[in-house]
């Protein structure tokens, strides 16, 4: 059960070589009952462990290593009594710089440690199948990083207190019409995230259709009275700009706007989805310029250095 880090157990093994190599001109090793009732059995100066031995606790858990004013330091082990288990740097007797964490339930973090807690760099693997990689602090994901859900989820971006928070790019799988992998075919959303969820301004792309809409997000649902939608290229309609309604149509169009048609037609008036009810003026114009924008519009939304980095990153 006790999984070992290739290259730290190699370096530890020439730590505790060395340590050893000294520890052998006339020391012995001793038990010591400290004062908190935990036992530790190793090298010791001045009636404190100094050296390398290993310390346990009253409830069972152990640190082994190097001691050095009577606490671990350097490269060393450590197992839980629950089952945690850790083998890594540390500071006065707490993990601090790289490690590597097996958690009781599975889990396991490669990373960097400070104060004892994952602070820094880190890759984490959830027995639930996420991974995750990225900044850390306290414990938690923070600063810029990525993850992969086992429903086919991808995100690239900012991340607060283990949440996507921030701006970011996340790529939905649907396994109705997506290959799993094959990200081109996966609904890509760039622009703010609160919690996981779409929060403020950002495009998504809806890989099934070709759909882009540009505008403002709440809780996930498209919310925005001055938001635009390019439709996908074989649509009669090309481009909408005005309302949509989170609560009216769950995020689609509802409300004023003006519609371009692929005829050139220009409608502008009050729409329920993409029917006019109330139709306040039309006019005819060249629907060149309209297609044009749409298209200009998806090349520049995969262009987009977030979106660039994200699949840099993940594929």
């Amino acid at each position: 059960m006790k999984k070992k880090l290739a290259a730290i157990s190699a370096v530890l093994a020439v730590s505790m070589f060395g340590t050893l190599a000294l520890a052998g001109c006339g020391d012995k090793q001793k038990t010591l009952q400290l004062e908190d009732g935990s036992t530790y059995v190793g090298y010791v100066k001045d009636g404190a462990p100094e050296g390398e031995g290993t310390l346990t606790n009253t409830m069972g858990s152990e640190w082994k290593g190097n001691f050095v004013g009577g606490k671990l330091q350097g490269l060393g082990t450590y197992y839980s009594y629950d089952g945690d288990e850790y083998e890594g740097f540390f500071k006065d007797g707490v993990f601090s710089g790289y490690g590597h964490m097996t958690s009781v339930n599975g889990d396991e973090f490669w990373g960097m440690f400070e104060n004892g807690k994952r602070n820094g760099v880190g890759r984490m693997e959830y027995t639930t199948a996420c991974v995750y990689e990225g900044g850390w602090q306290n414990n938690y994901m923070h600063g810029m990083g990525w993850m992969t859900w086992p429903v086919g989820d991808v995100y690239f971006g900012e991340w607060n207190n283990g949440d996507p928070t921030g701006m970011g790019c996340k790529l939905f799988y649907d396994a109705a019409f997506s290959k799993k992998g094959d990200y081109t075919t996966y609904n890509m959303y760039t622009g703010k995230m609160v919690k996981n969820l779409m929060e403020g301004w950002g495009i998504m792309y809806f890989a099934e259709t070709g759909g882009i809409y540009v505008g403002n997000w709440e809780g996930g649902i498209r919310s925005d009275a001055h938001a635009t939608y390019y439709f996908e290229s074989a649509a009669n309609e090309v481009k909408f700009e005005g309302a949509f309604s989170k609560e009216k149509n769950n995020g689609w169009i509802w409300g004023e706007g003006t519609m371009w048609y692929a005829d050139g037609r220009v409608v502008t008036g009050v729409w329920e989805g993409t029917q006019c009810v109330e139709e306040k003026s039309v006019t005819l114009q060249n629907a060149s310029a309209a297609q044009q924008e749409a298209q200009s519009a998806k090349s520049g939304l995969f262009e987009h250095p977030l979106v660039q980095s994200a699949q840099s990153v993940i594929g």
